[in-house]
């Protein structure tokens, strides 16, 4: 069953039945203020952070799902007759008015065509303003002229997603609301400079400002009362629950289109008056998209591919950049799912996600990449969560403590120790910024200084040694990494036992940082760390091999998690996928536990994190073990996971299977399938449903997943095998031995190349000639900014 489609050209998802079983959502904006909104415009708005500066309101989880939204409603004054322009919250039936929504880059399109009136909302973010435009527009399809209303609505936060939802007797008398000159002021007393404005192009009929006189006591966002009686009151009031609610009267002609366009931004009443006036000029509205058209525009010509595989050039060209960028650019905590709950960087989420997109968005990246060094202790570990402002010198005095200000707690509080530090973590980063460092030639980046967490500085190159000694330190009885509070599986809690996966982690980031380390001729840290590699990949085939596969880790007790007589969890994705992916695995162990991989957790929806699913309690081996059979960690296809799978397999050469592996989780070939999958088809999902679950293939927690970077990353550099090196371009694919060619447009360090890729002996991987404009080359060495080079790339062994 399908309920929309791609439209390839315009780069947008066009859900042609908005009844869909779940909401799927979209993000705009691109700097500092964000809205998440899904197909019928519910959602809310934030300025910097979802926690502490929330802007509208939403209820999460809540029936009706998902409110309230951005809302504009149309009333015909003849008839009284009235609807929403986005299909809820009024819901008319559906064989009675057509509703389609497009989501599009950084912005999202509701369309209505209901009784011969055709109405439009686009809400978008402009790149340089912190406010959310609501371009409306209504044609009269009609053969006479048409008597109507629009009304807004939106429903202001009181900024603090806590005190949204609690402590009512402080929150209720906290804000403030005021109307003047066409302007809606929302104003939170506790906060020096907390002010929102809702204004239009137009000068109102009417306004509401008070939430429960728009909606009226017992009404809800679907039969407001104001648009029932097709007039405001005009109320505002000191406390309270305070909406955006403009009235505008039209009477259209036939054939003819009114445009309005209401602006909800962060600011007081003159912040509002200056961007009436700038986009009143509604030439300013269009430049708006044009300008996001640019922005994203150039991101993607960054690297574009014209491959057999439809749904991969889908997905890498337009979706799973846009996906990762968003991860990028939000963080995890800004969703339908995290809701503002919990808010800032969490370590090895960020360490991922600068890693997999440094050539689309490079300071970004940096400025994660720096975060996050700031963000590390130094013993060698990061600060599993937390907020970049900690470590930031804030010089502004502040004339009060308010409550929505992000918190700076003294370094005692917010520096944890070893017994609450993920083993994971920091382990990531390591690779983060030699990826960063290959992508951009920012090889002045190793000897910046940046301070820790606990005090003390370091140049990066020193914060890196740091991470890695670390890990070598904390061992367990057989030289394996501790597992400490949590690996990658945060419900897998060794405690004082070990982790597979993570000593494999570390052999990858070894030989990542040894690689830096030749670059920039430290011979004797090579010397040191390769020493300390050959001595990690020795332990792990030594006592991590079980005769079919890798086990998980080892429990404090030295009980083995994974292994091929235990009857629960008896094989596991990460720890199988990281032998081979990291290089550790010998090519023997290595081709049979991808075979097992294949064998015990390959579905036709990807890849289960372990088999067979955990039912009996324990404690031994942590949470996981406690998690409903089939559901995240425990037997789900966890998807982040999945893309390490697909990477595995292009280090053994099977183009094929890695190509199996990545069709398998592609939302794109789940288009078809929503009633089975539900979630949408253009965003890789957290998870999905296991087999030993009766929602089997049913996906959720979309957008916000590391699937995003990391299926971007391994299709890329590992399946396509474009791979920036310090100083040449590597071009080394494993495809499918079916594909006779691709091509590939690669921009790297201002000058693009135009790799053509020929297969002519149909082979899944090696690399027998390499062209270089039309001359034959050992490698793709470093070519000047702003020039274009033709590459050939013949296939063979």
């Amino acid at each position: 069953m399908q309920y929309g489609h791609f439209d390839q050209e315009k780069k947008e998802y066009v859900i042609d039945r908005v009844d869909l079983p779940t909401s799927w959502t979209n993000y705009l904006g691109v700097k500092d203020t964000c809205v998440v909104v899904n197909q019928t415009a519910g959602g809310y708005m934030f300025y910097k952070s979802p926690e502490y500066h929330r802007v509208t309101r939403f209820r999460g989880n809540s029936v009706p799902m998902d409110r309230p939204g951005h809302y504009v409603y149309l009333r015909d004054n003849e008839t009284k007759d009235y609807w929403s322009v986005s299909w809820q919250p009024v819901g008319k039936p559906l064989d009675e008015a057509k509703y389609t929504c497009r989501h599009g880059m950084s912005y999202s399109v509701y369309e209505c065509d209901y009784q011969k009136l055709k109405a439009t909302q686009t809400l978008v973010v402009p790149i340089d303003e912190d406010v959310e435009l609501w371009d409306v527009t209504v044609t009269n399809n009609d053969s006479k002229p048409r008597n109507i209303s629009l009304f807004t609505y939106c429903e202001f936060s009181f900024h603090h997603i806590m005190i949204d939802n609690q402590n009512f007797q402080m929150s209720l008398y906290c804000a403030g609301s005021s109307y003047e000159d066409g302007i809606i002021e929302h104003d939170l007393f506790y906060e020096e400079f907390g002010y929102q404005y809702f204004t239009s192009t137009l000068a109102p009929d009417g306004y509401e400002c008070l939430r429960d006189k728009f909606l009226g006591l017992y009404h809800t966002e679907t039969n407001p009362i104001g648009v029932m009686n097709g007039e405001l009151s005009g109320s505002t009031e000191l406390g309270n629950n305070h909406c955006g609610s403009l009235q505008h009267n039209f009477v259209i002609q036939p054939n003819e289109t009114i445009r309005i366009v209401y602006m909800l931004g962060e600011g007081n009443r003159s912040a509002g008056k200056r961007i009436r006036e700038k986009y009143s000029n509604l030439s300013a509205v269009d430049q708006v998209y044009h300008d996001l058209k640019t922005f994203w525009n150039e991101k993607q010509s960054k690297l574009q591919i014209q491959t057999p595989n439809e749904g991969m050039n889908t997905l890498i060209n337009t979706w799973t950049l846009y996906q990762a960028e968003i991860n990028v650019m939000f963080s995890r905590f800004a969703s339908f799912i995290e809701v503002g709950g919990r808010t800032g960087l969490g370590y090895r989420d960020t360490a991922q996600d600068s890693m997999t997109i440094p050539h689309s968005n490079p300071e970004k990246c940096k400025q994660r990449i720096r975060e996050l060094m700031q963000g590390l202790v130094s013993d060698g570990y990061g600060l599993h969560l937390f907020q970049p402002e900690w470590f930031v010198k804030d010089e502004d005095k502040k004339p009060f403590k308010s409550p929505t200000v992000v918190p700076s707690p003294d370094k005692n509080s917010i520096v944890h120790g070893i017994k609450d530090a993920c083993s994971d973590d920091a382990l990531w980063l390591v690779s983060s910024v030699v990826e960063y460092i290959k992508e951009t030639g920012e090889f002045e980046l190793a000897d910046e200084v940046i301070t820790y967490a606990d005090g003390g500085e370091g140049t990066v190159y020193e914060h890196l040694t740091k991470i890695l000694d670390f890990s070598s330190k904390q061992v367990g009885a057989t030289g394996i990494c501790k597992g400490l509070r949590a690996d990658w599986n945060d419900c897998l809690n060794l405690g004082g036992g070990e982790s597979a996966m993570v000593s494999f982690l570390h052999y990858w980031a070894l030989n990542n940082f040894i690689s830096l380390a030749k670059f920039l001729n430290r011979e004797e840290d090579v010397q040191k760390y390769t020493a300390l590699a050959d001595h990690v990949k020795e332990v792990c085939n030594k006592e991590l091999w079980d005769q079919e596969w890798f086990i998980r880790g080892i429990t404090k007790n030295g009980k083995k998690i994974g292994t091929i007589n235990d009857k629960e969890g008896k094989i596991h994705l990460e720890s199988n996928s990281w032998a081979v992916l990291s290089g550790a695995a010998t090519n023997e162990k290595g081709l049979k536990a991808m075979d097992s991989v294949y064998q015990h957790l390959y579905t036709p929806y990807g890849i289960l994190l372990n088999a067979p699913s955990y039912t009996v309690p324990d404690d031994d081996i942590g949470f996981v073990t406690r998690v409903y059979p089939g559901l995240k960690e425990n037997g789900a296809i966890f998807s982040h996971p999945n893309p390490w799978a697909w990477a595995a397999e292009c280090e053994l050469g099977r183009g094929d299977r890695a190509m199996e592996f990545y069709n398998a989780l592609c939302p794109y070939y789940q288009n078809d399938k929503i009633e089975i999958r539900e979630a949408e088809p253009y965003s890789y999902c957290q998870f999905i449903m296991g087999r030993d679950h009766t929602a089997f293939g049913r996906a959720r927690h979309p957008f916000m997943t590391g699937t995003g970077g990391w299926a971007y990353f391994s299709a890329t550099r590992y399946m396509l095998g474009i791979k920036p090196q310090f100083d040449y371009l590597e071009i080394n694919p494993c495809i499918p031995g079916s594909w006779d060619s691709f091509h590939v447009t690669r921009e790297w360090r201002g000058a693009v190349y135009e790799i053509a890729v020929e297969n002519p002996d149909g082979v899944m991987k090696g690399v027998k000639e390499i062209y270089l404009d039309g001359k034959l080359v050992e490698r793709l060495p470093v070519q000047e900014p702003n020039t274009t080079h033709h590459v050939r790339i013949v296939m063979g062994v």
